[in-house]
């Protein structure tokens, strides 16, 4: 009898597991789905390693060959200050001119794509890091409060949203405009937490109240 319990609940924790990757990995789809190619006959007079970089970022958003060209134009002016920088420091690289090298950079994209294509960029690369804050947090308030996983998902989900778009409002709109937004952002994303799963979330105190008990009927259709 003790053997078969502990092999159904083995058998429930792998099927748990194995859907909080799946919910996990179908975040991430969208992302790295929209990985792009590079036009490289318009690229043909770069070195190979503007070539590459102009390619890391089209990864993420995809760009006219005009785009492309400018890009890598950019890139190599860059490079070339990266070689001024290091010759003129013995092989070594600053903090301070690393920093004024990431400034370029960002100035340029800025510049060189659209708001939109901005925002998608940005959405790309802080894609990850946003999922594993999502699931830290989620994780955490199931351990502590023994959430269904419907109540994990909706948390899961809400903090990654909250920390992907708050990561893209910091670098495409100015401080006091992000910092608003940002705001209404987790805003709106804690009331959808509780309309969907009937609990409320403080993420400062870390504390989830129940306000209702959970109806999976009321859900409304993704």
């Amino acid at each position: 009898m003790k053997t078969t319990t502990f092999k159904t609940k083995k058998a429930t924790f792998a099927m748990k597991t194995f859907r909080h990757i799946f919910l996990g990995c179908s975040l991430c789809l969208g992302f790295t789905g929209m990985a792009q190619r590079i036009d490289t006959s318009t690229l043909e007079t770069f070195s190979p390693s503007t070539v590459r970089e102009t390619y890391e970022i089209c990864r993420y958003v995809s760009l006219t060959p005009e785009q492309q060209v400018e890009l890598a134009k950019s890139i190599e002016k860059e490079n070339t200050e990266f070689m001024t920088m290091v010759s003129d420091n013995e092989g070594f690289l600053a903090a301070k001119d690393e920093k004024k090298l990431v400034r370029k950079r960002e100035q340029a994209l800025t510049k060189i794509l659209t708001s939109e294509q901005l925002a998608q960029y940005y959405r790309g690369i802080y894609n990850a890091e946003a999922l594993a804050e999502g699931n830290a947090v989620a994780n955490k308030l199931r351990t502590k409060y023994g959430l269904t996983d419907q109540n994990w998902k909706f948390i899961r989900n809400a903090f990654y949203k909250i920390g992907l778009e708050s990561r893209v409002l910091k670098k495409t709109v100015p401080q006091k405009k992000a910092e608003s937004e940002i705001a209404l952002l987790r805003s709106q994303q804690l009331d959808e937490i509780e309309a969907r799963g009937g609990i409320r979330v403080d993420p400062v105190a870390m504390t989830v109240t129940v306000v209702r008990e959970f109806n999976p009927t009321a859900l409304r259709k993704e």
